[in-house]
């Protein structure tokens, strides 16, 4: 990938629904070269896909993140596993882990009752396949941008998580519902799709962002194909006064694109896209080094396969 490349990707993970031309003028180049290379990145398989970023507090619900542990498992039961799991409507981004624990996924839920009730029909059906878990409340993600692609310095970050529940109503959940499945979707296809003017289309959209429902439009990315590995690193910590300096080293690290923050979980969490082990344990070795006086321990996750990515509750690989 060249330079051109790179950029175009960080546009696009960044927000996805600049147009052509408002790219090929921040890049110095045409139209013509950005639609080209759009394509061709598609092609090639790097650019998967296009999401809306969803504020889950916004809509009224709560996220939490599970970790499983796999014990007396064949590859028969995992891949029925995985299978239920792309088809329940409960399960929204979900990744196969190595290390500690063999699943990761998070779920939205309106209440921790409902949540407990959709949970345990799944689990009691693989209890007996489950050697230990792990429960945590997401309090909010920290998005970063896909700062080793670009020379730009400070880009703000997103924060999914913050604020209070807001109004909205079936038209915004119509559009909310296209958006997230395709953040490039023209106004022209939403108009068809939901039956409203481009001028109504246009005016919710804006109404949602400023309601801080729709966070921002990202590119889905493959970083295999970019021979990059995905890492989640988590620290427990013996004094959290230096939290805020860790997130913001966070922020300015060229390689950390996300942080979480949790209720019953790790006291910093970061995810880190790194081009091997030595690299991950480079930066590493850089945290507990700048940090080695409240860093208890830590503990590594390689993220191996997605199993399930969407982004709007309710939803399966399948449809509603």
């Amino acid at each position: 990938m060249d330079k051109i490349d790179k950029s175009l990707l960080f546009e696009l993970n960044w927000n996805c629904r600049q147009s052509d031309n408002a790219i090929a003028k921040r890049l110095r180049t045409s139209k013509q070269v950005i639609n080209y290379r759009l394509k061709k990145l598609e092609k090639e398989g790097i650019i998967t896909g296009y999401s809306a970023l969803i504020d889950w507090r916004k809509l009224g619900y709560n996220a939490f993140r599970v970790y499983l542990k796999w014990k007396n498992i064949n590859p028969e039961i995992e891949a029925e596993i995985y299978e239920e799991v792309r088809k329940n409507p409960l399960f929204m981004w979900t990744m196969k882990f190595e290390g500690e624990f063999d699943f990761a996924v998070y779920v939205w839920s309106k209440n921790t009752i409902d949540l407990y009730e959709k949970w345990n029909v799944f689990f009691k059906k693989y209890k007996k396949y489950v050697l230990k878990q792990e429960i945590c409340e997401s309090v909010n993600m920290i998005h970063y941008p896909l700062k080793f692609l670009t020379e730009k310095k400070d880009i703000p970050e997103k924060i999914i998580g913050i604020g209070e529940e807001v109004k909205i109503d079936e038209k915004d959940n119509e559009i909310i519902d296209q958006i997230s499945s395709n953040a490039r979707i023209s106004i022209v296809d939403l108009t068809q799709k939901i039956r409203l003017t481009p001028k109504a289309i246009i005016y919710r959209l804006r109404n949602l962002e400023k309601k801080g429902v729709l966070i921002g439009y990202n590119a889905i990315i493959d970083f295999k194909k970019l021979d990059l590995e995905f890492y989640k690193v988590d620290f427990y910590l013996n004094d959290l006064s230096k939290l805020n300096k860790m997130y913001y080293f966070s922020k300015e690290h060229r390689k950390i694109i996300y942080a979480m923050k949790t209720f019953g979980g790790p006291d910093y969490e970061i995810e880190i896209l790194v081009k091997n082990a030595e690299e991950l344990n480079k930066i590493i070795s850089e945290i507990k080094t700048e940090f080695s006086d409240v860093i208890e321990y830590s503990r590594i996750h390689f993220m191996s396969k997605t199993i399930k990515q969407v982004y709007l509750p309710g939803k399966s690989l399948t449809g509603k």
